[in-house]
């Protein structure tokens, strides 16, 4: 069996490093990419344990991944890391059906209990 993991969608090599430590320090296995294409290219629906994506990436947004996802399976746990959270951007996501969002610079320990409910 596959292992289950943390898929980390984030343009910015810092908060991919430092969120990757983070999760691998309290025990979850982290893949992370920082193009959606990336993250499409190996996605394994199977073995993943949750998502956290950036909402702009250089080349979609998370709002389109987390709808790929959702056609693929719609049960699959998702966050959304947004630089500047608007009202425009919670009722999107809402919409949409993404429950958690979370607001750069991060609170680690809400995004770890995220990630350990999944």
């Amino acid at each position: 069996m596959t292992e289950r993991a943390v898929l980390l969608v984030d343009a910015d090599p810092a908060i991919r490093d430092s969120l990757t430590t983070l999760l691998d320090l309290n025990g979850f296995s982290v893949q992370s990419f920082s193009t959606g294409t990336a993250f499409l290219r190996t996605l394994n629906i199977d073995a993943i344990h949750c998502v956290i994506c950036e909402a702009n990436l250089p080349d979609t947004t998370g709002m389109r991944i987390f709808q790929h996802l959702q056609t693929l399976d719609p049960g699959v746990p998702f966050a959304l890391l947004v630089s500047q959270q608007s009202d425009s951007i919670l009722r999107s996501a809402h919409s949409a059906g993404i429950r958690q969002i979370f607001q750069k610079p991060l609170v680690h320990r809400r995004l770890l209990n995220f990630v350990s409910s999944c």
